[in-house]
This record gives C-alpha cells, structure tokens and sequence, in this order.
C-alpha cells in the first residue's frame, strides 16, 4: 500500500522511498518521513495531502505519495 490510499486519521508505518531521484522526497527524507516511522494522514486536499510525524505536518502532492511505501497499523 503506498502513502496516496491511506485514509484520513488513519496511521501507517514507513516501509521504503521508492524512486529517491526526486530532490522532493530526498527533502521529506530528511524531513523524518523515512523507513521505520510513524505517519498520521491528517488531511486530504484535492491534491495534495498533510501527514504528520514528530509532531510536524507536511503538505505533499498525493503523486509523491504513491512512491512512499507504508503498513497501516
């Protein structure tokens, strides 16, 4: 399942970045969305989506999502 299916207020654990050559994932990398992490989807936007993490929120385009591959728990 990848980050884009995930519903609202629903919670998924960071498996794996597919296709790192986006400079945009590199940066929501480093961000703290990476392997092993705790997401929470707090909103979807037409487009776009606000996950949070660490107690950050971050908007992302719901492509970049579908390469962001996650468990729901």
């Amino acid at each position: 399942m990848n980050l884009a299916e995930v519903g609202e207020n629903k919670k998924a654990v960071v498996k794996r970045i597919k296709n790192k050559d986006n400079v945009f994932l590199r940066r929501i990398e480093a961000m703290g969305i990476k392997a092993g992490e705790e997401v929470k989807v707090e909103r979807k936007l037409g487009r776009n989506m606000v996950v949070s993490t660490e107690g950050r929120k971050i908007a992302i385009d719901k492509d970049l999502a579908k390469n962001i591959e996650v468990e729901t728990k």
